[in-house]
Formats: C-alpha cells, sequence, structure tokens
C-alpha cells in the first residue's frame, strides 16, 4: 500500500488555489478544517486514520487505518450549481469507476456510495460561520479495505486501485474546483442515471422509525426525494427521513 504523498496529490491538481495538509493520525478532517483559518482559495486535508470520524446525523463513521480515503476540502466561495452533497457523490463515483474501468459503483440517495449492494462511502457537508465568514467543508469518506463492523458495510478491495488513493484525491478535488467555477451543472440526470434504487420500493424511516413505503421515483432540483406512497406524491429533504431497503 503506497503512503499518501503532498507531490503526488498537488502535481494533479491546481495547486495555486489548494493548501494541502497531511496527517497518519486525527481526530476528524472535517473538525480540522474548521478549526483552522481558510489560508487559500480551497483547504485540502487528507488522513491515513482518524479517530472521531463522523457521518450524516451525527453517526460515527469508523476510520481504521487501512489505507483508505479520509479527506475533506473547505472553501468560502459561494456554491451555485445544485446540492453540494449529492454533486459530490457523483464526483467519487465517476472518479473511483473511471479508475477502476467498473461501472458497478452507483448512489443511494442523499449520498452514500456503494459497491456489491454495500455502502462503502459517504460524504459530510458542514458549514462553519466564524467572524460572519461562512466556510462550507465537504468531508468525505471511501472505504478501501476495511472490515465491516456493520453487516452493510463494504469496500472496494476487489478492485485493486488502492495504490491510487493519491491520485484519486487529486480528481475528486479538482472535479469539486471545476463545479465551483461553473454557474450551471446539469447533474440530475448524471444522479438519476447512478441511483441504485430509482423506480425501486423503499421505506421512509424518520427518527429511526418506518413511517411508510413507497417507491423511489426521482430527485427535485434541490435534492429532496420524491417518493410515490399510496396516499400520493411526496417530497422529502435529507433532513427529514432516510430511506432503507436498498441493501
Amino acid at each position: 500500500m503506497k503512503q499518501l504523498k503532498k507531490d503526488i496529490i498537488l502535481a494533479n491538481v491546481p495547486k495555486n488555489r489548494i493548501n494541502l495538509d497531511i496527517f497518519e493520525e486525527i481526530d476528524s478532517t472535517n473538525e480540522f478544517l474548521k478549526k483552522n483559518i481558510q489560508s487559500n482559495e480551497f483547504n485540502l486535508v487528507a488522513s491515513e486514520k482518524q479517530t472521531n470520524g463522523k457521518g450524516r446525523r451525527g453517526k460515527k463513521w469508523h476510520s481504521p487505518k487501512k489505507g483508505n480515503i479520509y479527506m475533506s476540502i473547505s472553501t468560502k466561495n459561494t456554491f451555485k450549481s445544485g446540492p453540494l452533497s449529492l454533486i459530490t457523490g457523483i464526483i467519487c463515483t465517476k472518479v473511483l469507476s473511471n479508475i477502476s474501468q467498473t461501472e458497478e459503483i452507483g448512489l443511494k440517495w442523499p449520498n452514500d456510495l456503494v459497491f456489491n449492494n454495500k455502502k462503502i462511502g459517504g460524504i459530510l457537508v458542514e458549514k462553519e460561520i466564524n467572524a460572519n465568514e461562512e466556510k462550507t467543508i465537504i468531508g468525505i469518506g471511501i472505504n478501501f479495505n476495511i472490515n465491516g463492523e456493520e453487516n452493510w458495510w463494504g469496500d472496494i478491495s476487489e478492485l485493486k486501485i488502492e495504490d491510487q488513493r493519491n491520485l484519486i484525491i487529486a480528481k475528486i478535488t479538482s472535479e469539486i474546483i471545476k463545479i465551483y467555477d461553473k454557474d450551471h451543472f446539469d447533474w440530475v440526470n448524471q444522479w438519476k442515471n447512478l441511483c441504485i434504487h430509482l423506480n425501486k420500493e423503499v421505506k421512509i424511516y424518520n427518527h429511526n422509525s418506518t413511517t411508510e413505503d413507497g417507491v423511489f421515483i426521482g430527485i427535485e432540483d434541490d435534492g429532496s426525494a420524491l417518493i410515490k406512497t399510496e396516499s400520493g406524491m411526496k417530497s422529502f429533504k435529507s433532513s427529514e427521513i432516510s430511506i432503507k431497503g436498498v441493501y
């Protein structure tokens, strides 16, 4: 397994726009960027291990030192092209698919990366406001080699691309910067094409209890889920519900 290397990552990104930090161990890449000054247009941090990684809704993100990706990007720039977490999911999926030459990696709403019917990655977007300045932080975790503590956790070890982690981090970062530079990004159809449960039955959960069943029809421009239930078509934000029954 090749270690994370600053020179390799910087050689594949617009390095004049990025400040990069790499750690052997850190509590959380997102928390590091929250606490530190925005020293360039984009700050990027990656670590071999996290001791207090977290996912959506405050869930712990298992982050052992086994050659995975734990990275975060922060910026004060304004994003104009749509829901950042879903668009980041598209970027991560396409980068992994291109490097591994597979089309088997997909997305579960809102932003889980899925391979072999198991979750292999996730995204957490947070806002930090300090002294009237707002900073956006995009946290990304991707499992290359992991012992799943839950039966729905998986990894992409069989794709044998863990030695490409530096290039993967660089390409994800470069693609995120590109979408920040755009006024418009046609992301909805791209996301739907990668969705593993489009037009399939799902279970809608609210505060860990099932509220109803439905068919996942698609997404709206703000990233809300469109689900057809017995009582009609409904729109849900990711802060309101989670869906299960997918893997």
